[in-house]
């Protein structure tokens, strides 16, 4: 059961928003090295790990499992993600860096980015209007 005095759980958007954050970096440290000899490019990977932690929340063992490990080596509780341990992980980038792709993956990321902080802020936005209101 979760905690019964958080009226919104907002929990999974934070952590979504911190690896939105966490992406513009690593995106941006990839443009700045991409003419750089023998620089390895980054990427942040949390999508993956994101429907892990929610299908292992809402109970489908099955579907968290799937590719997070093989079978044969499952212990039944998916490949680790769970709502409290949820983060991103930046991990190297096979192949050469194109300019072209960091910058379209920038703007996707700032485009993704600005969509969480407009969520979260409607959902504090609601409670706040609640609070305002109920006393009418």
């Amino acid at each position: 059961m979760g905690n019964p005095f958080k009226v919104a759980d907002t929990e999974y958007l934070e952590k979504a928003l911190n690896a939105a954050s966490l992406r513009q970096q690593v995106i941006s440290n990839n443009i700045a090295n991409v003419n750089t000899q023998g620089y390895q490019g980054q990427t942040v990977n949390f999508e993956g790990h994101l429907r892990e932690a929610m299908d292992a929340e809402a109970g489908n063992e099955e579907s968290a499992v799937a590719g997070a490990v093989d079978p044969e080596f499952s212990t039944g509780e998916g490949g680790g993600w769970t709502k409290a341990n949820l983060k991103p992980t930046v991990e190297a980038q096979d192949g050469k860096l194109n300019i072209n792709n960091e910058m379209s993956s920038l703007a996707k990321n700032q485009i993704m980015y600005n969509a969480l902080a407009t969520k979260i802020s409607g959902v504090y936005g609601a409670l706040k209007w609640v609070v305002e209101n109920s006393g009418r």
